[in-house]
């Protein structure tokens, strides 16, 4: 049995991610779920697309938009179309687990400030290169040639030396 914790804002909309035990509180912009920095939930994983699902809230309700090319699931489910959340919808993204939650929050569960927008700092360092596989039809970006002025310029020195060597004895 689930112990409930009683919270301020009786229909409070969250996503909680069952790995982590956060709660991200839902607000009228459209929320990102997926393995890019800039997601509001970053979600760390081959399996996850950079932008893998979306809710958005539409009038009163909340809609899960799936937007990523491996799928997305809803109560075990399959998610074809936008679906509409309900209180303790089950949401699969890779093996992550997300659960919709309005107003009651399981307990242990901390709530993610969210206040501005400017708090979430994607963090760039942490993107890499799509990578790109020459048998699936990607164009590779030509590497650029090193240059060879700084070989043969090498070369003649180390047979100038070598020159001067044999030729000083």
């Amino acid at each position: 049995m689930e112990r409930m914790t009683e919270d301020s804002g009786k229909d409070q909309p969250y996503l909680v991610y069952e790995f982590e035990r956060r709660a991200y509180p839902l607000s009228g912009g459209p929320f990102t779920i997926g393995r890019d920095a800039g997601s509001d939930v970053v979600i760390r994983e081959p399996s996850v697309s950079r932008s893998h699902a979306e809710v958005r809230a539409e009038g009163e309700e909340f809609v899960l938009h799936a937007t990523g090319a491996t799928g997305t699931k809803v109560n075990g489910k399959a998610v074809a179309a936008p679906l509409q959340l309900h209180d303790g919808d089950r949401i699969e993204v890779g093996s992550a687990e997300l659960t919709f939650r309005r107003g009651k929050l399981p307990l242990g569960v901390s709530v993610v400030d969210s206040a501005d927008g400017s708090a979430h700092d994607p963090d760039s360092m942490t993107r890499r290169e799509t990578i790109k596989s020459p048998i699936l039809g990607a164009v590779s970006t030509p590497q650029k040639k090193s240059s060879m002025v700084p070989v043969l310029l090498l070369l003649v020195v180390l047979l100038a030396v070598a020159g001067y060597y044999f030729f000083m004895r």
